[in-house]
């Protein structure tokens, strides 16, 4: 397997704060938020939003289509973790949703790669309250991709 770690710069852009209801659903409380900017991943966005900012954020990062690839391989995009919750786009197409619950996870991506590539998450680390249904978060950081994410080449075994 090869990885290519997608670390460094990432533009991010806060959407809107949010809160969790009774109902297990993230709901939006307003659209006042801090302004946008670009941060290293993996970390928390407490340096660059605050500690205390809740809602959500869409990180995006561009990036070449690998070259080399055979036919046969796989490419798939890794999600370490995320604090709290996240839906993952790959040229503006839904490929998957991560969670803090569900841990790391991954999205095969070969038959979407273009030759130049836009991946974006959206992140939702909304305010929990007494009046909130229950939401597994990372309570040690504030919300962000909290893990590394990368591209994986997995090599078709030619014995196969």
């Amino acid at each position: 397997m090869h990885i290519i770690r997608l670390r460094g710069p990432w533009q991010y852009t806060p959407i809107a704060t949010t809160r969790w209801t009774k109902n297990q659903q993230s709901e939006e409380t307003g659209t006042e938020v801090p302004k946008p900017g670009t941060m290293k991943i993996p970390c928390d966005w407490a340096d660059s939003l605050g500690p205390d900012f809740r809602g959500k954020v869409l990180f995006q990062r561009h990036f070449h289509k690998p070259s080399g690839l055979d036919e046969n391989d796989t490419v798939r995009i890794y999600i370490e973790q995320v604090n709290a919750l996240a839906d993952i786009f790959l040229n503006h197409e839904a490929i998957g949703s991560a969670s803090v619950e569900e841990g790391s996870t991954f999205f095969p991506i070969e038959d979407k790669l273009e030759q130049y590539n836009l991946l974006e998450i959206i992140v939702d680390f909304p305010l929990v309250n007494d009046q909130s249904g229950q939401l597994v978060t990372n309570e040690d950081l504030s919300g962000g991709i909290t893990g590394e994410i990368q591209l994986e080449i997995v090599t078709a075994d030619p014995s196969d």
